[in-house]
C-alpha cells in the first residue's frame, strides 16, 4: 500500500510544487512483536529553507488495507498574527479538520531567536478495488495534491 500511495502521489504533486525527500522508516517495538513502516515524503513549491515544507506521513493500515496520511506544513518564517488569521482561513477553507500551532523560541525574555507555524491535518485512504473506486482515490490526490500546493505557498494570501 505504500508503494502505490507515494507513486500516487508522485503523479499528482509534481505540478504543484517538487518533492525534494522520500524516505521509507521501519520500527521494530522491543516490547511486542510488531514492526511498522513509514513513508516520509518532504514537498515544497521551491527548494529554498525560507519556503514553507510540508512533511507528508504515510502510515500503512494493514488490517483495512488502507493508509493514513498525515500532513505538517512548517512555516519557518514569523508571521503577523494579521497573517496567521489568513492562513488559518485559507487553510479551513481548504480543509476543515486542521489544526494549527504557533511556536516562539526565546533566547532571553524579549529577544526572539525561532518562530514558525505549524500547520496539520490527517486522514484515511482506502485501496481502491473497483473502477469506480479508482476514479474516486484519483480525485482525492488530484485535490489533496492542489490543496497542499497551496498551502506550500511562499505567502498564504497568494
Amino acid at each position: 500500500m505504500l508503494q502505490f500511495m507515494v507513486e500516487k502521489l508522485n503523479q499528482q504533486l509534481h505540478t504543484h510544487g517538487m518533492i525534494s525527500d522520500i524516505v521509507l522508516r521501519s520500527d521494530h517495538s522491543l516490547l511486542e512483536e510488531s514492526e511498522g513502516q513509514e513513508v516520509l515524503i518532504t514537498f515544497s513549491e521551491a527548494e529554498d529553507e525560507k519556503q514553507p515544507t510540508a512533511t507528508i506521513h504515510l502510515f500503512s493500515l494493514a488490517e483495512e488495507d488502507s493508509c493514513e496520511i498525515e500532513v505538517e506544513i512548517n512555516y519557518p518564517y514569523s508571521l503577523q498574527d494579521e497573517e496567521i488569521q489568513q492562513l488559518w482561513t485559507q487553510a479551513k477553507s481548504l480543509v476543515a479538520e486542521c489544526s494549527l500551532t504557533e511556536k516562539r523560541r526565546f533566547v532571553e525574555p524579549g529577544k526572539q531567536a525561532e518562530a514558525n507555524v505549524v500547520l496539520d491535518y490527517h486522514f484515511v485512504v482506502q485501496m481502491p478495488r473497483t473502477e469506480a473506486e479508482e476514479i474516486a482515490f484519483t480525485e482525492i490526490m488530484a485535490r489533496f495534491s492542489a490543496d497542499l500546493g497551496m498551502l506550500v505557498k511562499k505567502k498564504a494570501q497568494e
